[in-house]
Order: C-alpha cells, then structure tokens, then sequence
C-alpha cells in the first residue's frame, strides 16, 4: 500500500471507512469491530474489559458519537495522523476524535485513537 506516498485525497480515502467502522462499533458496544483494525500490542492494552470500563463512562455523558467532518491529515515519516470532528449524542458541542494509522507488512492499522470532549 505505501500509504506514506499517498496524496491526501487517497489516505482519506483508506482510513476513512476505518474510522467510520470504530465509531459505528463504539456506539454499537461491538468490541471485536473496535479492535479489529488495531495492530497487535494496541489489541492486547485494550482487552474487553477496559474497553467495557471506558465506554461505559463515556456514554453515560456523551451517548454515542459519529463523525462529523475531517479537520486535519498529518503525515510524519513513520505514520499519519487524522484529526476528526465527532458529535455526541447527548451534547451540542463537537469533540475530537485522532487516529494514528501506520502500515505494518502492507496492511493499514490504527496505533492509537483518542477523543477529546
């Protein structure tokens, strides 16, 4: 894939449905759809568990989220970074929501995400 020697309108294109498919399964308390694209060791820091622990806090105030609209692609030369506005269910204001992707033997994998509310 190469994705680093991508243009931006192609990298958007790659992580968009990642992203997507990560808010749908937050919303839908679908652990294996969250995980599915996280490489390796993010897999194993995030058991089920923790992952129960964190939305559970996190939706009693927010409710679900879904992208709202990409706010920034940052490239670095071992990974990228996108930046998206996210709205919660039971908030006016949008969060943030940050995906680092890296591509590990070809493949497409988030090393972390974050929001920020």
């Amino acid at each position: 894939m190469e994705l680093l020697n991508k243009s931006e309108s192609e990298i958007l294109e790659a992580v968009t449905p990642i992203t997507k498919s990560m808010a749908d399964a937050w919303s839908n308390d679908d652990y294996e759809k969250f995980i599915s694209y996280f490489e390796v060791e993010k897999k194993a820091a995030l058991n089920h568990e923790a992952f129960t622990k964190q939305r559970s806090w996190v939706a009693e105030e927010l409710g679900t989220y879904s992208l709202n609209r990409l706010d920034t692609i940052h490239i670095n030369p071992s990974n990228i970074v996108i930046t998206w506005k996210v709205d919660f269910a039971n908030r006016d204001e949008p969060g943030l929501g940050i995906y680092r992707f890296k591509e590990v033997n070809g493949k497409l994998l988030v090393s972390s995400c974050i929001y920020f509310h």
